[in-house]
């Protein structure tokens, strides 16, 4: 597997334009980091929903930042209600993000919000104030809740299945549609591998 996926070059917002014209499309997905930093995001929305008629989602966002007008969907990546912890976890205050929740939601976006169980850090209390927070938006909104992959130099460690049951019991304590995820450290190398592999020429 290749250990450098930066990529050497960006396509043109021109370059993209052209490509997507030249497909047929219903549905455009737009993934990152993080992509409401696109300089040009909006002119590739207009295009994508003017010229193809297509629906556009932002697959996953930390809401930092509002999205164009135009998006359809979105996902949006929540760290923590408590504002040390969110700092601490995305280097930046968690206002600006629960405001443009809000904001987002009452833009008729569709909106699915996920967080990470951490165990000893994103704790079960911690899973229960985002949960409560999601469901002052409204209760209805998909909510996911991903385990935690350990990281070499990172001493924090993968919840068991009993956490993630756990958690996911205490989030249906306030919300309808509560999902979760928990990959092995094998499972994601497996994944990383399979995509390095398709994405090389």
């Amino acid at each position: 597997m290749r250990g450098d996926l930066q990529p050497s070059r960006f396509l043109s917002t021109e370059t993209i334009i052209n490509t997507l014209s030249s497909v047929k499309i219903d549905n455009l997905v737009l993934l990152g980091g993080e992509p409401l930093t696109c300089e040009d995001l909006d002119m590739i929305i207009d295009f994508t929903k003017g010229e193809l008629g297509a629906r556009v989602k932002i697959a996953h966002s930390n809401a930092s930042l509002m999205p164009p007008e135009g998006v359809d969907e979105m996902g949006v990546s929540f760290r923590a209600i408590t504002k040390r912890k969110h700092q601490q976890l995305t280097g930046a205050p968690n206002n600006t993000v629960m405001a443009n929740i809000y904001k987002i939601f009452d833009r008729d976006i569709e909106l699915k919000i996920s967080t990470i169980l951490i165990p000893e850090v994103i704790t079960l209390d911690e899973i229960k104030r985002i949960s409560e927070y999601v469901a002052s938006v409204d209760e209805s909104i998909p909510f996911h809740i991903t385990g935690y992959i350990p990281v070499p130099g990172i001493p924090w460690m993968s919840p068991s299945l009993e956490e993630m049951k756990a958690a996911v019991k205490v989030a249906c304590g306030r919300l309808k549609n509560v999902t979760c995820s928990s990959l092995s450290v094998e499972d994601y190398m497996e994944i990383s591998e399979k995509d390095s592999l398709h994405g090389r020429n």
